[in-house]
């Protein structure tokens, strides 16, 4: 018997419906605290891959002691690794802003963009670059509020 997550938009309510059928389940249902409909929402699936994280180290619980004892140790070593990284292009960076400083350009990190070359380096954004950036992010804006003005309007 399936089991669908609903959520009411009036009150932010959040309630579960078993249904004897796929075909029986409704879009919407009648919220129980405040009368409003519920719309049905997608709720994330249930399942995990055991053994080998995704994207870094990160606990598991496989039910194998052989591989579930040593997590700590596997998530600090990511971590250390990972911030060792940042260590390294912030020397990067900061040999940069030494250079253009020398130059009698007052530089900041915030200035800095990497190189396209894939050396690893890193060299001040010029202003052209600078404007179009931000004219990028001011369009983006504009269209994610616009985005959340037509949500706001409901169809009656």
């Amino acid at each position: 018997m399936p089991i669908y997550e609903y959520q009411c938009d009036e009150c932010g309510l959040r309630d579960e419906k078993l249904w004897p059928k796929i075909s029986t389940a409704k879009d919407t249902i009648e919220c129980s605290s405040c009368g409003a409909q519920m719309r049905k929402i997608i709720s994330p699936a249930n399942f995990s891959f055991p053994h080998t994280p995704v994207g870094g180290a990160r606990p598991q619980n496989t039910g194998v002691h052989a591989i579930d004892y040593s997590f700590d140790k596997v998530i600090g070593e990511d971590s250390a690794r990972k911030w060792k990284d940042i260590e390294s292009r912030n020397a990067v960076k900061d040999a940069t802003i030494r250079e253009e400083r020398k130059a009698g350009r007052l530089v900041k990190r915030e200035h800095l963009v990497p190189k396209l070359d894939g050396s690893g380096e890193y060299r001040v954004i010029t202003e052209p670059e600078r404007k179009h950036a931000n004219e990028g992010r001011t369009t983006a804006f504009e269209i994610a509020k616009a985005a959340k003005g037509s949500g706001d309007k409901k169809d009656g």
